[in-house]
């Protein structure tokens, strides 16, 4: 029997949360459809499986201004793309080709392009333009599906729900593997990409300052690459812990790292719905998370399953924390909990 065309866009698969989830979901659409890949910009963090036809349309990009004066290129070629597979179904495409649109929102949208200049505001327009004429849109939790409503005026009921898929039993057994590096003894774990705005890394590194006074053998092992990597590497000498700071980089298989860590903490500004908590968890690894508009509080509930704090707050990060640390019962009934909801 013949397989439907299918067309799954996203623009790169570097490493980050996203693309893990596109990575994640590809083998499962490859025994269903006919299954085209493409790329915006040609950059790969993740393996592929071989059956998965990739396109893409650009290497990789430079610079913000090097997309936007790219974008009407992608556009042409994606249409031609669809022409010629004949797709039923394309991401963002029903006003340039006629054809049915799915559209996956993976984080906030009202935050995403905040501060990204000419590039941001070109998206948002687009977005503005787009969202309204989708035949469905799926948002990665319930938060972000009440600001696509509130910001979009759209109908809750062209609208699903659809949380991150995460392989937890996978990951359990990664991460009974070495780690690829020497771990410290005790260390707190931070995994996502290097963006200051997004991540708030000078949050993460000003509350573990404060912590590293009561505990100075403790370390912090950052995980994960970024724009931001020389900013961050400048607020690590500022504050003098370029001794208890470990910048690990890119890492393939991160779960040893979570399975052997005293807690992940995340004090993002904004999420979607973050698998890294879901992935620390699932590894047996306590979470300390910020509780932004959307995301963490979907996942840990009222401190439920791991500790939330308020956001851009480095005195209530730290205390918390703390306070984890200091009380083994709360972080084995953590551990516990992370079981339970893994079940």
């Amino acid at each position: 029997m013949r397989k439907e065309q299918l067309i799954f866009l996203i623009p790169s698969l570097a490493g980050g949360g996203a693309e893990r989830v596109a990575t994640t979901l590809l083998p499962y659409l490859a025994r269903h459809f006919d299954l085209t890949l493409v790329l915006l910009e040609n950059r790969r963090s993740y393996p592929l499986p071989a059956e998965v036809t990739v396109a893409a349309f650009s290497g990789p990009l430079g610079s913000h201004t090097a997309h936007v004066i790219r974008t009407p290129y992608h556009i042409l070629a994606l249409a031609r793309l669809i022409r010629r597979h004949r797709a039923r179904v394309v991401l963002l495409a029903s006003y340039i080709t006629g054809h049915q649109a799915v559209i996956s929102q993976r984080t906030s949208p009202r935050q995403q392009y905040e501060g990204r200049g000419l590039l941001g505001r070109a998206i948002s327009q687009t977005s503005a333009r787009f969202y309204p004429k989708a035949d469905r849109i799926i948002a990665v939790s319930n938060g972000v599906k009440e600001i696509i409503i509130s910001d979009y005026k759209l109908d809750a009921r062209r609208i699903a729900v659809i949380p991150n898929p995460v392989d937890t039993a996978s990951a359990a057994e990664l991460s009974k593997k070495e780690p690829s590096t020497v771990l410290p003894g005790d260390y707190l774990l931070h995994v996502g990409r290097l963006s200051v705005k997004t991540k708030a890394h000078d949050i993460l590194l000003n509350a573990f300052k404060k912590l590293h006074s009561f505990h100075p053998d403790l370390k912090l092992v950052l995980v994960g690459d970024g724009p931001d990597k020389k900013q961050i590497e400048a607020l690590i000498k500022g504050w003098d812990l370029a001794d208890s700071v470990i910048l690990a980089g890119w890492q393939d298989n991160v779960y040893p790292f979570m399975a052997r860590a005293k807690a992940l903490v995340l004090c993002s500004r904004y999420e979607g719905w973050p698998n890294v908590l879901v992935e620390a968890m699932a590894c047996g690894c306590p979470v300390v998370a910020t509780d932004c508009q959307t995301g963490p509080r979907e996942i840990l509930g009222d401190n439920e399953y791991g500790l939330l704090v308020p956001v851009d707050d480095p005195e209530a990060l730290a205390r918390g924390v703390e306070g984890l640390l200091a009380d083994e019962p709360r972080r084995a009934y953590f551990q516990d909990q992370a079981m339970y909801f893994e079940q």
